[in-house]
């Protein structure tokens, strides 16, 4: 979800607070990183500013991404390396996809 509108940006805000131990399974982890991306200078308007996941409150976007070398993109195993990366990040997309009302 990059730079998503203002409701879906507030329905995963409020996601990440009714779900915060799904939200960390979701993004921490061997290949769950998410990118850094833009993020408010302070905590959005309501939300705690002392919250114990404030800095993915802040965050304008949710993004990850996997970066492959030519010769792994090259390689044999190309196809079966790209699927797990994407595996990877089948939580991430569930949650966000959830979160705005999407069927995942």
């Amino acid at each position: 979800m990059w730079h998503p509108p203002s409701e879906a940006l507030q329905q995963v805000r409020e996601a990440i607070l009714e779900s915060p131990d799904r939200w960390k399974r979701a993004t921490r982890g061997k290949g769950r990183a998410l990118d850094d991306g833009d993020r408010l200078k302070r905590a959005p308007r309501g939300f705690d500013p002392d919250h114990p996941l404030v800095e993915d409150l802040k965050r304008k976007g949710f993004t990850t991404s996997q970066r492959f070398s030519q010769k792994q993109a090259c390689a044999p195993d190309f196809l079966e390396r790209f699927a797990r990366s994407c595996r990877q990040a089948g939580p991430l997309m569930e949650f966000l996809t959830s979160a705005v009302g999407l069927p995942w």
